[in-house]
């Protein structure tokens, strides 16, 4: 029997603001340890957060720039656990009622174009940063509270290189967008990948692993040509797969278990008590439509239509906008 990989991604993006998403510190990367941090930010009793407005803006741009809904009703919610690097030992994020839904994005690939569907980008607050030492471990709280675009995609993917070309594609529509500068060498973007295999052809879905914390593309597509191969062997060899969360050792080419995975109930989500819900006005949204850019791939065939380039000449247009811009001045 073959059996097929069936991937969707969880692709955290830092957005492009000169202040964190709920105080005025700064988003500024490469500062000295627990520098940009205040009361809100370090979770102290009795603060209380207030939305960044540019935040808000760019979410709902990146929303309009992968063909999503704008509902007109979204909210703020706490997800609750534990661990070092959240000072709060909650995360304000979106769970039910996001800032967008309900996309897609289309790119290239194998000489055509793929399309997939964007389940939701919603906001949630960056977490600070671990630092492992000998004997003991710290942590940098400057990048808790940087605000963060989460966005979703559904299960559309189908192997590691296509993947990778998908992720490709996504940063240069936000870098484009303004969104964010997608560095990644300052962590900038980082993404959970979401795999499971069924026999070729099904419908139901496989027990999903969730590989956490990628934050190189090639390294996405190398623990991807890893763990299908493992996962169909193991189906073959009648293994129940159990939902799993694993991690990615790059210097041994394999994935690890780290956790059974979790479901939304282990976070007993509720709607944050400090924060308003989110109501654009028609006139808001309307603003933020003028800010939307011209599609990479859109500029591209744009290119070859109306310029008759080749597409290798078309691409190099694309990717550098101030020699596009030149070029057609």
């Amino acid at each position: 029997m073959e059996y097929e990989a069936v991937i969707g991604l969880e692709t955290h993006v830092q957005l492009k603001t000169k202040s964190k998403m709920w105080c005025g510190c700064a988003n500024e990367y490469g500062a000295p340890p627990n520098t940009h941090v205040c009361p809100v930010c370090l979770g102290m009793p009795g603060v209380l957060p207030v939305p960044n407005e540019e935040a808000l803006r760019l979410t709902a741009l990146t929303g309009l720039l992968l063909g999503c809904e704008i509902p007109a009703f979204a909210k703020f919610d706490r997800k609750n656990y534990f661990y070092p690097d959240s000072a709060k030992n909650y995360q304000i994020t979106q769970y039910d009622r996001p800032s967008t839904q309900s996309g897609f994005l289309d790119f290239e690939f194998a000489r055509g174009i793929r399309r997939v569907r964007i389940t939701r980008a919603h906001l949630e607050e960056d977490v600070g940063k671990s630092t492992h030492f000998d004997r003991h471990s710290g942590v940098d709280f400057n990048r808790g509270g940087v605000p963060l675009l989460e966005i979703v995609s559904e299960p559309d993917l189908t192997g590691p290189e296509e993947t990778q070309a998908y992720l490709n594609a996504l940063t240069e529509l936000l870098v484009r967008g303004g969104i964010s500068d997608c560095d990644m060498e300052k962590g900038m973007v980082r993404c959970d990948v979401n795999v499971s295999v069924r026999p070729k052809g099904a419908r139901e879905l496989g027990a999903k692993i969730e590989i956490k914390n990628m934050n190189t593309f090639s390294g996405v597509r190398r623990a991807l040509e890893h763990e299908i191969p493992r996962q169909i062997e193991a189906v073959r060899r009648g293994d129940k797969l159990r939902q799993e969360t694993r991690r990615w050792d790059d210097d041994a080419g394999i994935t690890e278990p780290m956790r059974s995975k979790e479901d939304a109930h282990d976070y007993r989500y509720f709607p944050d008590p400090d924060l308003l819900p989110l109501v654009p006005t028609p006139e808001w949204l309307a603003s933020v439509r003028t800010l939307v850019s011209e599609l990479p791939l859109a500029r591209k065939q744009r290119f070859m239509r109306d310029y008759g380039l080749p597409a290798g000449d078309a691409d190099v247009l694309k990717a550098n906008v101030a020699l596009g811009d030149f070029f057609e001045a």
